[in-house]
């Protein structure tokens, strides 16, 4: 036999080997795959553990970032043109700057103030301290005036009561001559007295009746003095009121001159300097900043899904990163009650004391808020699963696992809400728990119409 025979023959040797090899190795390994049971088979069941539906009321965490606010902030305007001065120690160092500790007014129980606040700046204005000089000595003036008119009005008032007394004795003197002329009319008329006699008692009823005819317009003169004195002394009272008004009103112009503290806190920002000119203007042109930073207020947006848990009272935990120690404790003590329109977002306020001014503005917090939920039947949060687009528990009715869409509400972590569930029919219905369900404690892993062993959970 030639080499290429010999050397064809072995090849063909080891391919015949070689394929029986691997038709051997591809039965071991079919008889030695384990056989695949269909899901729902039962020809094994699975052990579950099942609870039935049980009320709580749960306790609901609402957990959102937040940020530390001062709880009043208050920009200090110039309300008068003129030079800022502002306080300086005996070494020359500026008392008010950014960082500084100021004292706000001090007030009684029913509101007036005690003490003024501490003073920041003062703007030099001497227009307008003449000014205010000019309408004080204003109000002297006319205060004089209104005393020498109630002079006037007390000497008026005498002069009538003396006109008035005067023609009470003309009038007198006129009807004593009356009476004598007609008393000698009658005796002349009997020719027992002369006509003379009657001619001279005419005479002085004459005279006495000029007189009270004087006296009478006296009187109405002092009157007319009087009521013109009593005018003076109201149109005088009256020029002291406008000049008292008008000398107020320059008071305090030169009262914002001093510009104060608003409340206890601290500087924050100082725009000013000294022997700036300063003016009145817009919201821009501030002086300095003040922040009441005890307390502080907390600021948490509370997304719009938990929006309507949130109440006054309830407890808060707050964490500061920046800060180490234990999370703090407070209470929500107000809420914004509508929504920002951009964020959705509750705005909800949580005052924290900061004596020590520890707690700072713009810092970081993170915020977990306390709601209590109303009683309703509920699971173990893994007896609940997404599946598609569904969410769904299993029930377990006669060994089987049945996959049953539930209608959920809230959760606290460890339980959730169930509302309703979804029986089988055509159409479908939903329906109320009544309790007496078996449900999966945990759905992972579970099929629908699969076998299972139940094992009694907690009732």
């Amino acid at each position: 036999m030639s080499k290429q025979s010999s050397a064809r023959h072995v090849v063909g040797h080891l391919a015949r080997w070689s394929a029986a090899l691997a038709a051997v190795v591809l039965v071991v390994a079919g008889c030695s795959r384990p056989a695949v049971s269909p899901p729902g088979s039962g020809s094994s069941a699975v052990s579950v553990k099942v609870e039935q539906p049980r009320r709580r009321a749960l306790n609901r965490v609402v957990e959102q970032p937040g940020t530390i606010e001062a709880y009043e902030v208050a920009q200090r305007y110039a309300r008068v043109p003129g030079y800022v001065r502002l306080p300086y120690d005996a070494e020359g160092q500026l008392l008010i700057d950014i960082g500084h500790a100021v004292r706000g007014p001090k007030y009684d129980a029913s509101g007036k103030e005690l003490e003024p606040g501490q003073i920041l700046a003062e703007v030099d204005v001497p227009e307008l301290v003449q000014q205010t000089k000019l309408k004080q000595a204003t109000v002297e003036q006319t205060k004089a005036d209104v005393e020498q008119a109630e002079k006037a009005l007390a000497a008026a008032t005498a002069g009538v009561a003396v006109a008035v007394a005067t023609v009470g004795d003309i009038q007198a003197t006129y009807e004593f001559w009356e009476s004598q002329e007609k008393k000698f009319a009658g005796l002349v008329e009997g020719g027992t007295l002369d006509r003379q006699s009657h001619e001279e008692a005419r005479k002085q009823l004459r005279s006495a009746a000029a007189k009270l005819a004087a006296a009478k317009a006296a009187v109405d003169k002092s009157k007319a003095d009087r009521d013109k004195a009593e005018a003076d002394v109201k149109s005088a009272r009256a020029r002291i009121a406008v000049a008292e008004a008008d000398a107020r009103n320059l008071e305090a112009m030169l009262g914002y001159a001093t510009i104060r503290a608003p409340f206890d806190g601290v500087v924050t920002r100082r725009k000013v300097s000294n022997g700036d000119l300063v003016q009145p203007g817009g919201k821009d042109d501030w002086l300095f900043t003040i922040a009441r930073l005890d307390p502080v207020r907390v600021v948490v947006p509370v997304s719009e899904v938990d929006a309507e848990l949130v109440r006054k009272d309830q407890e808060v935990k707050l964490t500061v990163p920046a800060l180490p120690g234990p999370a703090l404790t407070g209470k929500v003590v107000r809420t914004s009650w509508d929504l920002e329109p951009g964020s959705r977002t509750l705005r909800t306020e949580i005052d924290l004391p900061n004596k020590d001014h520890v707690l700072r503005p713009g810092m970081y917090v993170y915020a977990r808020i306390t709601c209590p939920l109303r009683e309703a039947w509920t699971l173990p949060v893994g007896a609940v699963v997404k599946q598609d687009s569904a969410t769904v528990c299993f029930r377990i009715v006669d060994g089987k696992a049945v996959r049953t869409p539930v209608q959920v509400g809230r959760g606290d972590g460890q339980f959730v809400e169930v509302l309703k569930y979804q029986t089988a029919g055509s159409p479908p219905s939903w329906e109320t728990w009544t309790g007496k369900e078996e449900v999966a404690v945990r759905a992972a892993g579970l099929t629908d119409g699969q076998t299972v062993q139940p094992e009694g959970g907690a009732k």
